[in-house]
């Protein structure tokens, strides 16, 4: 509201031309619309025309505003104002007659005893807006008591009513923080007075303003259990029925040993018929009682029936947040702009406020709470703002010994937690030997060889249920150690830690679901990880030689299957700092006169990788070969609990198909043709003394149109029915006649060719269908081999074809301890849905 409008709304209330309500609503009404106030005023039909042009007139001459404004800070009565200001004027609108306040009679008469009769007046204590109290001797008692009674202006029928209603709820309210009424009297004059305990200590005003001026040594701590005892005894009377509506802290006394007192109940509401006490406190809507500073909107609207219970607790609101600042909540230089400033504007956080004074976030909220606009937002009761307080000081006393606890369990956790690590790392060592152990023994073995297999086996599911067992018991003692302190650091990063390795675990072994549940634990208590869950990386490209253009694809899930999706055209080479997102990807390089190239590559979160690439020549590279760049990939079964192998090969190139029948005939053609017909008879496909192919009569083969089942061979069928010398021969055959150094792979080229670097399980990902490669479930009928790259989905990331099924592939190496039998790269088109997995170890004589 501007400045003209406020003194404007001073000035007609001044004169009693209108309400504080009514001025309060249209202020209301004007911030709403965006009209000026005054303009407002004259369409609500509160003022005239002319009444307005006299404000205005007298604004214009320098007119004073309130006239007899009460001084800030103190109980106002406005309904006794509204009518003192303007006697001409009529008075408000009567309360109904069942609901208006009964004037009670009281005068000596009524006495056995005279005031001077059982009282020694000895001096004056204080006075306020409405009263004074004198130290006084009780004669009969023989003790000192405090006395108070009317000061001379309130000497009314509605200043009688009030002190009696003051000393008749503060005599009924028995608590402990309430001082005890001693003797409700009159005068020799008949103005009452009443006796009470005698309270001399400070007021919780004069104690804020002494911490304000840096006298004071009193803690937070001090303070808060002041206001919970304030609020316990608010509480108490409110039980009873009645509302204090004049809380502030100049109304609140502190002993030196403690005591606590809430004084001055004459201006208390009672909300309650049971207790026999007429509510003299009633007073019409718009009309104002209270302290300005320390008034619920409600109040500050002058909505009296809507002052309740939680209209006291909106003052202990207040109370609270000048004791965290040691500031008032709202300031200014007159009444009015205080009361809109209660009802309109939001007060600044305390720690805004007051940056230096080290407020809790606790209880800065607890005091947010309560000065909430809408009662219904506020504590539902003082006892409930009294518990909140109470966590506070519980919170202080009990911190140390919360801490303590927190850093006991913590000892523990990580006692446990090392444990655990040991389970872990045993259940590694476990699983290799049983993966060593399995393709050691046969399927068709006795039980006899396989007990040691099958003690392996139980021995690895033991520890997975252990290690589960002893993962929850980590858990739940660093939950343990939060328990004591919520936004321990310590505990939460050590939970954190332990989400993103069981992350971690489930992401590498393709469990989705589980690694989603691990990822939000590892987000709710682990904001390091925030940038590493986001996954983006960058990646630094050289290729020998350099200028080479790329493209680079992504690896998408589609239809079950890992698809490359083009992501971008980068180059020339070298490049810096490619910023990509964490996953699989391939590089593919092109260079005039060299091989094109593949490399994939597995983007971790938060890396930094360098890619380096050889482009080979074009004739040092045979057609149909791909080049397969060296590097680590992840190899072996991928198993939860298992640190991910990872093996390096060099540069090597690799066929892109299996050998066919037709290049196989040329082998052994080429060794008849050189006379070595002996050597070519021994590398046939034969059953016993039975050879599968057939010959002409130059004593050359041919594949049959029909063999010993009826079948017919295709020229372009892998080659079937060969065992490892016989792929040795024609590996080195190859190399004798085209000059290239052909051999056959290690099982981990192989794999590596097959497999890429990315942990898959199958060439085209980690979710097996039999229509995807060639085995005994891909047709109906009898399972046949297939022409070599029938099964365009049967591909790697370098572009081996075939590697899932088809025909199992022979290498160069030889199980351990043995140099007959050796290992053989993929599945047969007669192999069942386990045998397809690249992690599946196959080997033979």
């Amino acid at each position: 509201m501007v400045d003209f409008d406020t003194r404007l709304g001073q000035l007609a209330i001044a004169r009693g031309l209108i309400s504080l309500g009514d001025l309060l609503r249209c202020v209301e009404e004007a911030g709403r619309t965006g009209r000026d106030v005054a303009d407002v005023l004259l369409l609500n039909g509160v003022l005239s025309n002319g009444e307005l042009a006299e404000l205005e007139s007298g604004l214009g001459a320098g007119a004073e505003t309130l006239q007899a404004e009460l001084e800030r800070g103190h109980t106002i009565v406005l309904d006794a104002l509204y009518q003192s200001v303007h006697e001409d004027r009529q008075p408000p609108e009567p309360l109904d007659r069942e609901d208006a306040p009964t004037t009670l009679e009281f005068t000596s008469t009524d006495l056995d005893l005279t005031h001077e009769a059982r009282y020694e007046m000895q001096g004056e204590l204080g006075r306020g807006g409405m009263g004074r109290v004198f130290l006084a001797r009780d004669r009969i008692l023989q003790r000192r008591v405090a006395l108070k009674t009317l000061i001379e202006d309130a000497q009314t029928p509605k200043g009688r009513d009030r002190l009696l209603i003051e000393a008749q709820v503060t005599g009924l309210l028995e608590h402990p923080s309430i001082v005890p009424v001693y003797d409700l009297r009159a005068l020799k004059d008949g103005e009452p007075f009443y006796t009470m305990r005698v309270v001399q200590e400070k007021s919780l005003d004069q104690l804020i303003a002494e911490m304000r001026r840096g006298e004071g040594a009193h803690s937070l701590t001090f303070f808060v259990s002041i206001l919970r005892q304030v609020s316990l005894a608010i509480e108490f009377a409110h039980g009873l029925g009645v509302v204090h509506r004049d809380l502030k802290p100049e109304n609140i006394l502190v002993g030196k040993y403690g005591e606590v007192y809430v004084i001055d109940w004459g201006v208390a509401k009672i909300v309650s018929s049971d207790i026999g006490l007429a509510d003299t406190g009633r007073v019409a809507i718009g009309q104002l009682i209270g302290t300005p500073s320390y008034m619920a909107p409600e109040q500050a609207r002058g909505d009296n029936d809507a002052v309740d219970e939680q209209s006291d607790v909106y003052a202990l609101g207040a109370i609270l947040y000048e004791i965290l600042t040691l500031q008032p909540m709202f300031t200014a230089d007159h009444l009015l702009a205080i009361l809109f400033q209660v009802v309109h504007d939001v007060p600044e956080r305390p720690t805004e406020r007051a940056p230096d004074r080290n407020i809790p976030s606790e209880l800065e909220e607890v005091c947010l709470r309560a000065l909430e606009k809408l009662p219904a937002r506020r504590y539902a009761s003082a006892q409930e703002f009294a518990d909140e307080l109470e966590l506070f000081l519980e919170g202080v006393k009990e911190r140390d010994r919360r801490i303590a606890m927190a850093d006991e369990a913590m000892s523990h956790a990580t006692q446990v937690r090392a444990v655990y690590d040991e389970v872990r790392s045993q259940y590694a060592h476990v699983v290799s030997m049983l993966f060593l152990e399995r393709s050691r023994v046969e399927s068709w073995a006795s039980a006899d060889e396989k007990r040691e297999l099958w003690a392996l086996e139980q021995q690895a599911e033991d520890l997975e249920v252990e290690i589960e067992r002893r993962f929850g018991e980590v858990v739940r003692i660093y939950g343990q150690a939060l328990v004591h302190i919520p936004e321990m650091p310590e505990a939460r990063g050590a939970l954190a830690d332990l989400y993103w390795q069981r992350f971690r675990e489930c992401e590498s072994t393709g469990r989705i679901a589980q690694a989603a549940y691990f990822e939000g634990l590892v987000r709710q208590y682990g904001e390091l990880y925030d940038e590493l869950l986001e996954g983006s990386a960058t990646v630094d490209v050289t290729t020998h030689p350099a200028n080479a253009s790329a493209v680079v694809y992504r690896f998408q899930q589609v239809d079950r299957r890992l698809v490359e999706w083009r992501v971008a055209d980068v180059g020339p080479t070298p490049i810096a700092g490619l910023q990509v997102e964490h996953g699989s990807y391939v590089l593919e390089f092109n260079h005039p006169g060299r091989v094109s190239t593949s490399v994939p590559i597995l983007v971790d979160r938060g890396s930094h990788q360098h890619v380096s690439v050889n482009l080979y020549e074009v004739d040092q590279i045979p057609s149909h070969f791909l080049v397969v760049p060296g590097g680590e990939f992840i190899s072996g079964k991928i198993t939860a609990g298992r640190e991910v192998r990872r093996v390096h090969v060099a540069d090597f190139a690799i066929a892109e198909f299996p050998v066919t029948v037709r290049e196989y005939l040329t082998f052994l053609n080429a060794l008849v043709a050189s006379g070595d017909e002996e050597t070519a008879l021994s590398h046939a496909p034969a059953d016993g003394e039975h050879v599968y192919f057939k010959r002409d009569e130059s004593g050359q083969f041919f594949a049959p149109s029909d063999d010993a089942e009826g079948d017919a061979w295709a020229d372009d069928w892998p080659m079937i029915l060969v065992n490892y010398h016989d792929a040795e021969r024609y590996a080195a055959w190859r190399a004798e006649s085209e000059n290239h150094p052909f051999r056959l792979p290690t099982i981990a080229e192989w794999e590596k060719a097959a497999r890429g670097v990315d942990g898959r399980i199958y060439s085209w990902g980690n979710h097996f269908d039999a229509s995807f490669c060639a085995m005994r479930a891909s047709r109906r009928g009898r399972s046949m081999p297939e022409p070599v790259g029938s099964f365009a989905i049967d591909r790697s990331p370098y572009g081996l074809m075939d590697g899932c099924g088809n025909i199992a592939e022979w290498t160069s190496t030889a199980e351990e301890g043995s140099s007959d039998v050796h290992f053989l790269g993929g599945a047969s088109y007669n192999s069942f849905a386990e045998m397809c997995r690249l992690d599946f170890v196959l080997s033979s004589p």
